[in-house]
């Protein structure tokens, strides 16, 4: 039986979990229009950042509030996808932050895309999901792949110097 204090517990995170993703649309809109405007040179990189940054934040709030639903049900597989979406998250996060200070655009493409496979292959395996398994073992590939083509243009760029 589901007690009130449950119930108060969720109301409360569905309605952080609102004021959040409302004020981070916001922001993220925000920051994309005066980077656009100021780097009129490069506005598709700095638009392209600011959603790398609001999808990470997304997947955070969705991830938090699944597993808040998961802990008020008391339903594991809930609560398990929840804190794999904060995991991912967190991955997506570190992604934008190492492209960021590094500009490796392509090589963080490339590890964001594996772990993205690493992790929606574990959910596949945790929910039985063949589909989810098999998506998840084709991002590895195709993180593999980009990976191989950043070894290419490296090389490229160490025989011009």
């Amino acid at each position: 039986m589901i007690s009130l204090r449950q119930v108060r517990k969720f109301l409360l995170t569905i309605s952080l979990v609102v004021l959040i993703s409302v004020a981070t649309t916001f922001t993220a809109k925000t920051v994309g229009a005066a980077t656009s405007s100021t780097l009129s040179n490069q506005p598709h990189v700095q638009i392209a950042w600011g959603f790398g940054k609001a999808k990470a934040v997304a997947k955070d709030i969705e991830g938090k509030t699944q597993e808040a639903i998961g802990n008020v049900t008391g339903d594991p597989k809930d609560q398990v996808m929840g804190k794999a979406k904060q995991v991912e998250s967190q991955v997506r996060n570190a992604a934008e932050n190492a492209k960021d200070s590094m500009g490796l655009q392509g090589r963080t493409k490339a590890v964001t895309k594996n772990v993205e496979g690493k992790v929606q292959e574990a959910i596949g395996n945790i929910t039985g999901n063949a589909k989810d398994q098999a998506m998840g073992k084709a991002k590895q590939v195709e993180s593999q792949v980009l990976n191989a083509a950043e070894d290419v243009k490296a090389k490229g760029r160490d025989l011009l110097k």
